[in-house]
């Protein structure tokens, strides 16, 4: 089985002069999965089109807590329209909680708004949280994700992601346990069923320890994958087959 990256954002102009080989040398690396999620309605057009250029892309929108500036109450509906037509969307994402931008009321009603159209279109979520882990359980205790979830870039505490993953949420890990002073993180992805995990860079953001301030890209996945497996009891065999069945069982791909 190959390796996927379950949150990439391929999109972003850091990108834009070597997109095509760079999605061509993932191939070549056997990552042959690549989840790209849209974080506002001017990105869309471009997740999408990413998509149909690439067969080992895979799609997802929304709007993300951290552009909350950028959206206006009518992209909701424009989003509605995109989920009805859009077949190949796997997911409703990036969408969450951010407590670095103002106006965590108005984050909420577009997150559980967002979360709405998800259970409608029996599509998972793609999850942000910074410094919200705990607001975003009360949101999902109110609105449960009936497709589940995936938050990405973890960072709680072992009891948090245990409550995340209670409520259907599988949990992103990236390059954070690359750090040695990622000591909780570390524990709880050394603790958590590994039914519940699936691997992630957040490219091009996220770098691993020793690449700071440099772009991050999903040929970076096996890395993450060694950091991993060190965390783990299990066999690596056992831990890289779980891994890919986890993301394909949580947004649907081949199903």
């Amino acid at each position: 089985m190959p390796f996927a990256d379950a949150h990439c954002h391929l999109d972003f102009d850091v990108f834009d002069s070597d997109r095509e080989a760079l999605i061509s040398e993932c191939a070549l690396a056997d990552i042959a999965l690549l989840i790209v999620p849209g974080v506002a309605r001017d990105n869309w057009d471009a997740v999408l089109e990413l998509s149909e250029a690439f067969a080992t892309v895979h799609p997802c929108i929304g709007l993300h807590p951290y552009f909350m500036e950028r959206h206006k109450e009518g992209d909701l509906a424009v989003l509605e329209g995109m989920l009805c037509k859009y077949k190949q969307l796997v997911a409703v994402g990036e969408i969450g909680l951010d407590a670095t931008i103002d106006d965590l009321d108005r984050q909420t009603y577009f997150l559980e708004q967002q979360i709405d159209l998800a259970n409608r279109f029996h599509l998972p979520v793609v999850l942000h949280s910074r410094n919200t882990h705990n607001l975003l359980l009360e949101v999902l205790k109110r609105k449960p994700v009936l497709c589940g979830g995936l938050l990405h870039g973890f960072s709680g505490s072992a009891e948090q992601a245990k409550a995340f993953w209670s409520k259907g949420v599988y949990l992103g890990v990236g390059g954070v346990i690359s750090y040695e002073r990622a000591c909780k993180t570390k524990r709880a992805f050394s603790q958590v069923p590994l039914d519940s995990v699936v691997l992630e860079t957040d490219s091009p953001d996220m770098p691993l320890f020793g690449s700071q301030g440099g772009r991050n890209t999903p040929l970076n996945i096996p890395l993450v994958y060694k950091e991993f497996c060190a965390l783990r009891t299990e066999n690596e065999a056992d831990i890289y087959r779980q891994l890919w069945l986890n993301v394909v069982n949580l947004f649907g791909i081949g199903q």
